[in-house]
């Protein structure tokens, strides 16, 4: 695993080192600066496996530098671990927003930074798996994910893949600023869309719900992650997470407008269930994330309601989501 450690802190980047080094990881380049770690990049043979930086450093951030490594085809999902004395909720918001994995405060405790770049190296080697088994494939050949799997919601704000969610949700239950809350949504209709589509389409048509959810949340200052089935999970600060009735009425209408989901072969009318937030309970455990299960089981309890008395069709698109 190539690891490049960006810090402007000479001790910091030894100790990374040797840190690093002790438990194995031998092949580790060092950077004081975003634009030393930029020159590093360019100038690799090989890319990098991951990433460690600060976010504080005098001319170009970490923040900033995360931004443009996730420009770069070759490192749209390396894992990027921020190591920050930084842990105000605005400064962490913004790192994942820029596409940050994870997330350490200093002084770090040595065994959870080893036990964060085990983490990032088991995901290098699972994203590794997966882009190698549809490398060379047509889109009809394409390996379709089960009805059930989690799909990585890519270019819209405030999402993240569930892997990330739960770091972001573990480093905001460590730092303890404000009660956090999650809260499901439900769209019974994609399991028919799944059903009826390729891999492709289906990312097409989640893409579009997710896009509505997102404008649906505006202001919530949630993160948001699609765990499978139909569902999104949202994390934020509790106290400012939506009712659910209104918040369900709002998708509902949104859902059925062609105008932002897409229609045209598979009939169908979208419902939305939202379900009532959950929370972690007191003296928690900072990798206890059962609370996020109690959100989904809130969804049982959810009160349904009919769609739009119209219908219309799902689409199927050959057109690229981020133009």
């Amino acid at each position: 695993m190539r690891i490049l450690a960006v810090d402007d802190d000479e001790l910091i980047r030894e100790l990374l080192q040797a840190t690093l080094e002790a438990h194995g990881y031998s092949d580790v380049t060092l950077a004081e600066s975003g634009e030393d770690a930029l020159s590093k990049v360019a100038a690799a043979g090989t890319p990098f496996d991951a990433f460690m930086i600060d976010i504080q450093m005098p001319g170009m951030d970490g923040i900033d530098l995360t931004r443009q490594l996730r420009d770069m085809a070759d490192y749209r999902d390396a894992p990027v671990v921020m190591i920050t004395a930084m842990n105000q909720k605005d400064y962490i918001d913004r790192a994942f927003l820029a596409g940050a994995t994870d997330y350490v405060t200093k002084p770090f405790d040595t065994t959870e930074l080893i036990t964060r770049i085990r983490l990032a190296d088991k995901l290098q080697a699972e994203t590794r798996r997966a882009t190698a088994a549809t490398k060379g494939a047509t889109p009809a050949e394409k390996y379709k994910p089960a009805y059930a799997e989690a799909i990585a919601i890519e270019e819209i704000k405030g999402y993240v893949s569930n892997g990330v969610l739960q770091n972001y949700v573990m480093i905001m239950k460590e730092q303890k600023q404000f009660s956090i809350g999650a809260f499901a949504i439900r769209v019974p209709e994609l399991e028919r869309v799944h059903a009826a589509s390729s891999a492709e389409e289906f990312a097409y048509v989640v893409t579009d719900v997710a896009e509505v959810i997102s404008d649906a949340l505006v202001g919530t200052q949630a993160f948001v992650s699609y765990i499978g089935a139909g569902v999104f999970m949202c994390v934020g600060p509790r106290r400012m997470l939506p009712q659910p009735e209104a918040t369900r009425d709002h998708l509902i209408t949104m859902l059925n407008d062609p105008e932002l989901v897409y229609c045209e072969e598979i009939a169908t009318s979208f419902t939305a269930q939202v379900g009532e937030p959950a929370s972690p309970k007191l003296l928690e455990r900072r990798d206890d994330l059962r609370f996020l299960d109690r959100a989904v089981e809130n969804l049982s309890a959810a009160p349904k309601r009919n769609p739009l008395s119209h219908s219309h069709k799902v689409s199927v698109r050959a057109i690229s989501h981020a133009a």
